[in-house]
């Protein structure tokens, strides 16, 4: 078969899990294409796999008068790549190449996945609205990333609606000494002692992942830290790149607090390539996002064993299941009371990180799901031999 993805500006969850479906479609013996902007393809190296033609195609993130320029460039490689699926990723990529496909002589199957829901309020919520519902009645089939995606999508007239996840990149465990020196560097480096619990959050200082949701609950625990000699010093750490704006005021807002109570410390950390450590040297994993499918970097938590406290959003309720506490992503006071509970509790930590192990041990991993998806295709196919 010959597949085309297009996909839009990443640098997180949906270029990796395209990545990784584009390297093991191809090596399973078909013709594979991406077409996205070159940042992405700089980002991922989306060129460089064996099998795959990378080609670069800027779509922007808005939707405007330029769109109809973007929609017959994004036909002519289309045609080039002579597919016979084409398969987009997210909303952007899916609108223009829904309306590119459209028009074809020779029209492809065409797929649609979801990896985010719609978000946006007045005039760009009910655009946005709109841009779902043509996608959900216009494509072939639709593959939703949790399973509240598939019920929108089901919703909104989709023809053909299916839960596909992404899966987690390969975690490597790591060695106790190197999680011991990736600890002893950041105690070094921000001054805690060794008794401290180590307080782990991965992702996007960005609106969707919810970060004044932390400073809150720092807050609450820095007014009953007073309160009992179990509680012990508490270290939180952010790693991911960040929207500037956004950092700015999530640092306000806990400047503020810090200002007039002993509030735990917070500390950004920037983009990393060593998640795997930072995850093996932390105590506890905090997912606070307003929404997610089905979280990567959870995923990547649940598979080294840690002790996870997440936001009872989109697909991470069936992502975690009892393998960790789960909140309400409004209850900075309820986050506050599963951090401290588990900060005195060592025994609790344990007991979860287990359990975080077991259901990280029995996650789909890349190959599984490539495998699963060129099944789908076959099916869309039924013509095509391998």
């Amino acid at each position: 078969m010959r597949i085309v993805y297009v996909l839009g500006t990443s640098t997180g969850g949906v270029g990796t899990h395209v990545r990784a479906l584009a390297r093991d479609v191809a090596a399973a013996g078909h013709e594979l294409g991406v077409i996205g902007p070159a940042s992405t393809d700089e980002h991922f190296g989306f060129s460089s796999l064996p099998g795959v033609r990378f080609a670069a195609l800027d779509m922007g993130t808005g939707i405007g008068v330029r769109d109809a320029a973007l929609i017959l460039r994004l036909r002519e490689l289309i045609a080039g790549f002579d597919a016979d699926i084409v398969h987009a990723h997210g909303f952007r990529a899916g609108f223009v190449a829904l309306l590119a496909t459209r028009s074809l002589r020779a029209r492809p199957q065409f797929i649609i996945s979801l990896h985010n829901r719609a978000s946006g309020r007045s005039l760009r919520g009910r655009v946005e609205a709109g841009i779902e519902t043509l996608l959900a009645k216009g494509a072939d089939l639709t593959l939703g990333a949790s399973t509240d995606l598939v019920a929108r999508a089901q919703d909104l007239g989709a023809r053909d609606a299916r839960f596909l996840p992404a899966a987690a990149p390969e975690v490597h465990e790591i060695p106790a000494d190197a999680a011991a020196a990736t600890r002893a560097g950041l105690a070094e480096e921000f001054g805690f002692g060794p008794e401290a619990v180590l307080v782990l959050a991965v992702g996007r200082v960005a609106p969707q992942k919810n970060y004044p949701l932390l400073v809150r609950a720092l807050g609450h625990l820095g007014e009953s830290s007073g309160e009992t000699s179990r509680t012990p010093e508490l270290v939180f750490l952010i790693a991911g790149a960040a929207d500037q704006n956004v950092l700015d005021e999530v640092r306000r807002q806990y400047e503020n607090l810090a200002a007039t109570s002993a509030v735990p410390a917070l500390h950004f950390l920037g983009p990393r390539d060593d998640i795997a450590e930072l995850n093996a040297a932390a105590d506890l994993y905090v997912l606070t996002s307003v929404w997610e499918a089905r979280a990567l970097v959870l995923q990547e938590a649940l598979i080294c064993g840690q002790a996870i406290i997440a936001t009872s959003t989109g697909g991470t309720t069936e992502l975690v299941g009892d393998a960790g506490i789960l909140v309400a992503d409004d209850d900075d006071m309820g986050l506050a009371a599963a951090i401290g509970e588990l900060a005195a509790d060592p025994a609790r930590r344990a007991e979860l990180a287990a359990r975080a192990r077991a259901r990280g041990a029995q996650l789909p991993d890349e190959r599984e799901v490539a495998k699963e998806l060129v099944g789908i295709y076959t099916e869309l196919m039924p013509s095509q031999v391998g």
